[in-house]
């Protein structure tokens, strides 16, 4: 386990996708999304469709769809943009928690204020299992306008739990996003990282030991 303060910590502060939860479609929609823009494989691409999409309160895939188009200045036809909306409604049903996830928050709620602060939609964001989560706070970047690193959002989930940023302890899969902007705003952080995971951010950092699932999170908080 990554070297933390354990005994500060009061409450842990979740990232969603990659660390909570995961898609297993093919093609994954946001791998679809970034080949139909022409942005997959550009440095940094994955931001481009969370700034057209995950900023702002959206209706439906087909608007953030048109979202992204403004923002590349790419326009899609008609059959394209129906083919992207197709792929990403039958990839919502593929959506699922992993495995360990429900039992170690449980355990974790028992003694700890839980958050999820996550970059993400509006929409099709429920799926089975989410809503059971014994979350304290839920924060997410179309609420706030903002996307993590943002300092603002990691102020702001700690306001929401009651706590300071140094008694909380921020567990997610982006590095810059995850750890980085955490450890900005004074909170401490660890890094998961899941295999085999579709977008699981794989950037290496070997001053880091990561996590590669919660079951050892328990433990290590004293639990």
């Amino acid at each position: 386990m990554p070297a933390v303060a354990t005994r500060r910590i009061r409450g842990v502060v979740f990232d969603l996708w990659n660390t909570l939860a995961y898609n297993d479609h093919r093609p994954n929609p946001i791998l679809a999304l970034g080949d139909a823009f022409g942005v997959r494989g550009q440095p940094g691409w994955t931001k481009i469709l969370e700034r057209g999409m995950m900023q702002e309160r959206l209706a439906g895939i087909e608007e953030g769809i048109a979202a992204i188009s403004r923002l590349t200045g790419r326009r899609l036809d008609r059959g394209a943009s129906q083919e992207l909306a197709r792929i990403w409604r039958e990839a919502c049903a593929h959506t699922r928690l992993f495995p360990e996830v429900p039992g170690i928050l449980g355990r974790l709620s028992e003694q700890f204020r839980l958050g999820l602060l996550s970059n993400t939609q509006s929409f099709d964001l429920e799926f089975p299992g989410l809503s059971s989560l014994p979350f304290h706070s839920r924060l997410f970047s179309f609420e706030m306008g903002a996307l993590k690193p943002e300092a603002g959002l990691f102020v702001r989930m700690a306001q929401q739990l009651e706590l300071s940023p140094p008694e909380l302890l921020m567990v997610g899969d982006n590095f810059q996003d995850d750890v980085m902007g955490a450890e900005a705003v004074g909170m401490q952080a660890v890094l998961i990282r899941r295999r085999g995971v579709p977008l699981s951010f794989q950037e290496t950092h070997p001053d880091r030991e990561p996590l590669t699932s919660l079951h050892p999170l328990p433990g290590f908080l004293g639990l």
